[in-house]
């Protein structure tokens, strides 16, 4: 079990740093139109990808309305694959507020999000105007067009968990997957969630051929990635660096929180138990670029008239990107299990703003309390 949980852990940390969202260059890139206009574009850029967190963390709490009687317990572990709508895989620059320092340059105006075309040919070109002292027009700082997407529309977040039966109908699960580092990667995973059978509760229906349950749960994730110092551009003829041999370091924190409420309904059938939930869920997540970040920017004090008064300037931001997203969401879900012996396969499909399927595996001993004589 230990090596198990040891792969989903390395599957979870491989999965984050694989994208290009956690690449150096390419928060350089964002930032080329300044903190606020940068932090916007990678919000919309980024946001789908933060969404998908909240929901694959949200999925395989359960796959039975049974309560676990007192002393049984289980062991699942739960690939959840998250599909992203079409909707979400582009965005509108035009839409994001941007200052008027920051203007497209080709015409266009859709972009890939992180799920959005691998190529961003057709992408906008976003560039950074300012006006120098005395100047009569705008000069462009910079420009660059916008990142591609990866090219596919789902995501897979693997759960594992562990459920036991505390007596009175009712039974505790928990999720926990230590901070673990592999490199310059570190992540984790605590959950807790409760079920509590409550068809003993109402008259005329605790006797019917079916478990009814209502259940709560929550999941935090949390991982973090160690970027390769860089340095600064170099002074040149037009760029002033006060600090040419600092090297920098930063570092990019992922925090996502969930939680979701169903009430679930299932029935045996041999071994076959189909099952079903209705119910809310809601999700925050957190990424954030710490550290100082040296950018090449309008030297304020530029006097064109000067001839070693340079245009540009290199200065520090000091922890430039702070995003947040959150999404609030019902959900239903439908699935099925089959119980051999100990052994359970479970599979169900969660229909909700993004869209869950899920395969999981467990072991499964439905009560360690002695038979009633």
């Amino acid at each position: 079990m230990k090596s198990i949980i040891k792969k989903i852990k390395l599957v979870l940390t491989t999965t984050l740093v694989s994208t290009n969202l956690f690449s150096q260059n390419d928060m350089s890139t964002f930032l080329k139109v300044g903190i606020n206009d940068g932090n916007k574009v990678l919000n919309a850029y980024a946001s789908p990808l933060f969404k998908t967190f909240g929901a694959g963390i949200n999925a395989g709490w359960f796959n039975t309305a049974k309560v676990h009687g007192l002393g049984g317990f289980s062991v699942t572990i739960c690939p959840n694959v998250i599909l992203v709508p079409d909707k979400d895989k582009t965005f509108d620059v035009s839409s994001l507020g941007l200052s008027n320092n920051t203007r497209v340059i080709n015409g266009k105006n859709t972009s890939s999000t992180f799920f959005g075309s691998n190529s961003n040919t057709n992408n906008p070109e976003l560039g950074s105007f300012i006006r120098y002292p005395g100047a009569n027009a705008d000069s462009m700082l910079g420009s660059f067009r916008l990142p591609q997407g990866i090219g596919v529309n789902f995501f897979m977040v693997p759960t594992a968990q562990v459920a036991v039966g505390v007596g009175i109908g009712t039974e505790v699960s928990f999720r926990y997957m230590p901070q673990i580092k592999t490199n310059d990667i570190s992540a984790g995973i605590i959950g807790f969630g409760i079920k509590h059978d409550i068809k003993q509760w109402i008259p005329g229906i605790k006797l019917m051929p079916f478990d009814l349950s209502v259940m709560a749960a929550f999941t935090r994730l949390d991982a973090s990635v160690q970027l390769a110092a860089l340095k600064a551009d170099q002074p040149t003829s037009n760029i002033d660096n006060p600090n040419p041999n600092k090297t920098y370091s930063q570092s990019t924190n992922f925090v996502s929180s969930a939680y979701t409420v169903n009430v679930l309904l299932s029935k045996k059938i041999a071994i076959f138990t189909p099952y079903v939930g209705l119910g809310f869920q809601s999700a925050t997540t957190e990424f954030a670029l710490k550290g100082e970040y040296p950018i090449t920017d309008i030297n304020p004090n530029y006097n064109p008239l000067d001839p070693l008064s340079k245009p540009k300037v290199v200065r520090e931001l000091k922890d430039p990107i702070s995003l947040t997203s959150t999404f609030r969401d019902l959900r239903a879900t439908a699935g099925f299990m089959f119980k051999l012996t100990l052994f359970t396969i479970h599979a169900d499909f969660t229909l909700a703003k993004y869209p869950v399927a899920s395969l999981g595996i467990g072991l499964h001993v439905q009560s360690l309390a002695p038979p009633k004589l």
